[in-house]
């Protein structure tokens, strides 16, 4: 009760500091069902299919997924990006990944320039008149200045971490003034999929299986070994802070698992109160919070 409501009153303080008035698009979907694009491996069984056979519901895709051919093929209609990583760079780092800051520390942060520079040249290559969701503090960055150029359709949102009373977090939840903390871009995905008028949201791609690539070298640092469906071999990278502090440790490592879990628990509470089902379709992985169907659901005939 008292921390609730010591939550409460900072989250209040957060909201006037950070948050600022967001217009939301209107959103026209016929099927009441929203499929969120994961872009872990196994999404590629589900992604082979929807090429053939149109799923029953709007698809809503992630961070790099559209630098595979499939984003042309299957046409998402929301895409959301959550890192900075896709944000904070110049016009001259968009020509050339290489000339990047963070290559100085991390030289193969070059391969990760690059396909964030091709993520955004299928996005404002695209024709079919895309809803993209960004965090308000990025709206005025390079590469958003020319996205609003395009058939982009930019959604804002307010990423103020909200805490507190369960009503307290529902009213900032659906006004648009607060979110959960998300530590991953499938939480704020689910988050604002929950604010669309559907009843269904199914969720593919999450294998979550972070802990099964970690590797600790005999030096102690910690290297991580990322795989995802549009990409042949996996890409080994050190974990080191961004601002070049110095290397992640495994209790940090797991510290942000548990904070992406945690969010998921939240989002399963939301979902409660917005009267809409979170389901899981994928194939195994770790995510054990929402209930698990079969994506055969979404091909069947209505």
């Amino acid at each position: 009760m008292i921390k609730d409501l010591f939550d409460t009153c900072l989250s209040l303080v957060k909201i006037a500091i950070k948050s600022r008035p967001v217009n939301r698009i209107a959103a026209n979907i016929p099927s009441q069902q929203v499929v969120i694009i994961g872009n872990g491996p196994s999404a590629k069984d589900f992604l082979e299919k929807a090429k053939i056979q149109q799923p029953n519901a709007t698809l809503f895709a992630v961070n790099k997924f559209a630098i595979d051919p499939v984003f042309n093929e299957i046409k998402p209609e929301f895409y959301l990006l959550h890192d900075a990583d896709f944000f904070d760079f110049t016009q001259a780092v968009f020509e050339n990944p290489g000339l990047h800051p963070r290559t100085k520390l991390k030289p193969e942060f070059e391969v990760w320039q690059s396909q964030i520079n091709q993520t955004w040249e299928r996005l404002l290559n695209q024709t079919w008149g895309i809803t993209l969701y960004i965090p308000n503090q990025y709206k005025n960055t390079y590469i958003v200045k020319k996205a609003k150029t395009k058939q982009i359709n930019i959604q804002t949102y307010n990423y103020t971490v909200t805490r507190g009373f369960q009503f307290f977090k529902n009213f900032a939840f659906n006004h648009s003034l607060g979110m959960p903390q998300c530590q991953n871009v499938i939480n704020a995905a689910i988050f604002h999929a929950l604010l669309l008028p559907v009843k269904s949201i199914y969720c593919c791609g999450l294998d979550h299986d972070f802990h099964r690539n970690l590797i600790v070298g005999p030096d102690n640092q910690v290297y991580e070994s990322v795989s995802h469906f549009y990409t042949a071999e996996a890409f080994k990278h050190p974990l080191i802070h961004a601002d070049g502090s110095g290397k992640v440790f495994l209790r940090q490592v797991f510290s942000n698992l548990s904070k992406l879990h945690t969010s998921y628990f939240e989002l399963s509470k939301f979902a409660v109160h917005q009267h809409i089902k979170i389901l899981n379709i994928t194939p195994g992985g770790f995510v054990d919070e929402f209930e698990r169907e079969n994506a055969e659901v979404l091909f069947s005939k209505l």
